[in-house]
């Protein structure tokens, strides 16, 4: 049995319920932003509020497999940093002063060798040393001879062209003596000495340490002939190969860590200091130059290392998505980011994530894709902002 309401109670009825529902609505609307929607994962805040939130911001990103291009190589005396040294002239070592490993200075001699061809030279040089004094101490005597009249302008032009001639075989003799080994001071003592020097030293044009020795007393040597090698171990070099694919992640200056299996777990950390301008037909490789400070000497030209360039793909490396960390926060038991979605808005992501990459960063497999941008400094106070819109909504 139903009861029969009169139409105007009805009418009563019904307008008191739609006012009620509006008062719910004008305090829902008094503590919540009607543009927010937690359902929808979307957080809306207004432009003074992003202006002091200050917020970051970085790109999702596509890298090679965390671990990067790691080659075998082998560490080389850096470029300019190693000497071969070796006798100008044929001769027999007289004398040997340096051994392998020993510490020497630049200029220092290494060997002393007993060239007749020197002795030669020596003579000659002296000689016309000897000529070349001679015949500007004429010269001079004539000039002063002419000026006071006593002797003709002819004979004073023919002395002083006699100098010349003379001035200038006897800087050939200096020049053929430099071209054997021996420096101005060796020049300093031939005059002074005045004696048929026989013997020239073997020299080291750079300081380091003498890596190999292949001479003994009462050897004969000949011209062209590695003696002594002497090497400045406080730089090294390293030669990589990396595929003609991964130059576009190549740059010089680019960190490189080493590794050697004589110094075990220990990291030596130089950098690419030239990249190869020509790709080798059979390989299709380019060679890297890699420098390495190397102040203790602890490595060692002929040592394998691998050396490790992160960031550069290995051949066949289909590479990993990566975020920063920072982007990262946790909602219960998943791992969200927040993406802008338009002038103060900011839209949830559930992300999945795959292990850790390079530092400060973190593989993601799914919930953004390259090329989206991601908050990173303030994700924080977004993850708060969507937390309270979902509470009040709870609570009514």
């Amino acid at each position: 049995m139903f009861l029969k309401v009169p139409r105007p109670v009805l009418c009563g009825i019904l307008a008191l319920t739609l006012a009620t529902a509006c008062r719910k609505g004008e305090e829902r609307s008094a503590g919540e932003d009607p543009a927010s929607d937690p359902a929808e994962g979307i957080v809306t805040l207004t432009a003074e509020q992003v202006n002091s939130a200050r917020f970051g911001y970085a790109v999702v990103a596509h890298r090679p497999t965390a671990g990067g291009l790691s080659a075998t190589a082998e560490i080389a005396a850096a470029p300019g940093r190693l000497a071969r040294v070796g006798s100008r002239v044929p001769g027999r070592v007289s004398r040997v002063l340096a051994a392998e490993g020993d510490r020497v200075p630049a200029g220092a001699a290494l060997a002393w060798v007993d060239a007749p061809e020197l002795a030669e030279a020596t003579a000659q040089y002296l000689a016309a040393n000897t000529e070349a004094q001679v015949a500007r101490e004429t010269a001079n005597r004539e000039r002063e001879l002419f000026e006071r009249r006593i002797s003709s302008e002819r004979e004073w032009r023919q002395a002083e062209a006699d100098a010349v001639r003379a001035e200038a075989s006897k800087e050939a003799a200096e020049g053929r003596l430099h071209a054997l080994g021996l420096s101005d001071e060796d020049l300093a003592s031939l005059q002074v000495v005045g004696h048929y020097n026989s013997e020239v030293a073997l020299r080291t044009p750079i300081a380091g340490t003498v890596a190999s020795r292949t001479v003994d007393v009462g050897q004969v040597v000949q011209p062209g002939e590695t003696l002594y090698e002497v090497v400045d171990l406080r730089e090294v070099r390293l030669v990589v190969d990396i595929y003609d694919e991964a130059l576009s992640s190549v740059r010089v200056g680019q960190p490189v860590e080493v590794r050697t299996t004589s110094t075990g777990d220990r990291v030596f950390n130089g950098h690419v200091a030239s990249v190869g301008a020509v790709v080798e037909r059979e390989t299709r490789t380019v060679k890297l130059q890699v420098h390495l400070p190397n102040p203790e000497g602890v490595l060692r030209p002929g040592m394998f290392a691998t050396a490790r360039l992160a960031g550069v793909a290995a051949r066949g490396d289909s590479g990993v998505t990566v975020i920063p960390e920072a982007a990262v926060q946790r909602d219960d038991q998943a791992s969200i980011v927040f993406v802008p979605a338009g002038p103060g808005r900011f839209a949830r992501r559930i992300v999945t994530l795959g292990p850790p990459a390079d530092s400060g960063w973190v593989t993601v497999t799914a919930g953004v894709a390259v090329g989206d941008s991601v908050v990173t400094t303030g994700a924080f106070v977004l993850k708060s902002e969507l937390r309270r819109g979902e509470l009040g909504e709870g609570e009514e």
